[in-house]
């Protein structure tokens, strides 16, 4: 998060000590202190700064300087703001206890499974955002997983963690759409999931795939740990679908015994050998791919794949950290 702090907290001895650990999480590299450097002088005068000896010492040398010497235009992922005031009155102002107890959470990513769609995530961060890969690698687990089981759980667990607390948590949701094609609808559960996520302002991912292993470019495909030759002409059979058809496949189960109207028709056109060999998908454990991660370059492939889906996401998750 980007942490502004009055200086008016920081003149009160009763502020002093949760400005500290606050202090302990910026220099952990979980945020950073938002300080225009028209505000140094300000806060070199401060009784936090003055008088407190080393602890002040501490403030004005390990962290005042180089907030004031943080360039403006440098990239930063960190999308939300808190404001640290004696008398809260808006969104994002909290008191200096509250905005540790705030800055001292992990970014939790709730997802319906933490594994596989945890795996998918990681990867599209670490792939495609490298000041979001960096926040991920620091010590203390600053952004983690969470899984509840299904989507109506996860719709419960958002309404117990916001109602838990007196602010907005540090939270961000990841739900597949189950959507069969590309005309389908979103699921009632994603779309109800959803509603409470915005009515909560709490920002939800809704893939515009099918799924999560929808997104899994070739070169990971190709990885599957323990594939013989019957996954090598899988694979070759799915690159020869259209990208609509990779986007709305079941990679898990295949092609459906008894498809939709939607799946009919999306899928009419495919070659009887491919429709056999697709028939019966790439199996439960296809996620596996996503932890392939001794192969490189793959950051070009997921970009395509993704479709313009996967920068909407890390938007999102940028939005709350």
């Amino acid at each position: 998060m980007r942490i502004t702090i009055d200086v008016s907290v920081a003149n009160d001895p009763d502020g002093h000590r949760w400005l500290d650990r606050i202090l302990g999480r910026i220099e952990d590299g979980w945020h950073v202190w938002d300080l225009p450097e028209s505000d140094a002088a300000a806060f070199q005068a401060t009784t936090w700064i003055k008088e407190r000896a080393a602890k002040g010492d501490r403030v004005r040398d390990a962290l005042l300087v180089k907030s004031t010497r943080r360039d403006a235009w440098t990239p930063n992922p960190r999308g939300r703001r808190v404001h640290v005031t004696p008398h809260p009155s808006g969104k994002d102002e909290l008191t200096p206890e509250q905005a540790f107890r705030l800055a001292d959470e992990p970014l939790v990513i709730l997802v319906e499974n933490r594994y596989s769609d945890g795996a998918f995530v990681e990867r599209v961060v670490k792939e495609m955002d490298k000041s979001l890969r960096a926040i991920w690698g620091r010590g203390g687990e600053p952004i983690r997983f969470d899984s509840v089981g299904g989507v109506g759980q996860m719709r419960k667990e958002v309404q117990k963690r916001t109602d838990a607390v007196s602010c907005r948590p540090r939270l961000v949701v990841v739900v597949d759409s189950d959507r069969k094609g590309p005309d389908d609808t979103v699921s009632d559960a994603a779309r109800e999931l959803q509603r409470t996520c915005e009515a909560r302002d709490v920002p939800c991912w809704v893939l515009a795939k099918r799924e999560a292993e929808n997104y899994l470019p070739r070169i990971l495909l190709r990885a599957k740990p323990d594939a013989g030759d019957r996954h090598e002409r899988l694979v070759e059979a799915w690159d020869r679908l259209g990208d609509d058809q990779k986007d709305f496949f079941d990679m898990k189960d295949g092609l459906p015994d008894a498809p939709s109207v939607i799946e009919e028709d999306l899928f009419d056109d495919l070659l009887e050998a491919d429709r056999e060999i697709l028939a019966t998908g790439f199996g439960p454990n296809v996620h596996e791919c996503w932890n392939r991660w001794d192969v490189r370059d793959v950051g070009g492939e997921l970009l395509a794949r993704g479709r313009g889906d996967v920068e909407c996401g890390l938007v999102l998750i940028r939005k709350e950290l």
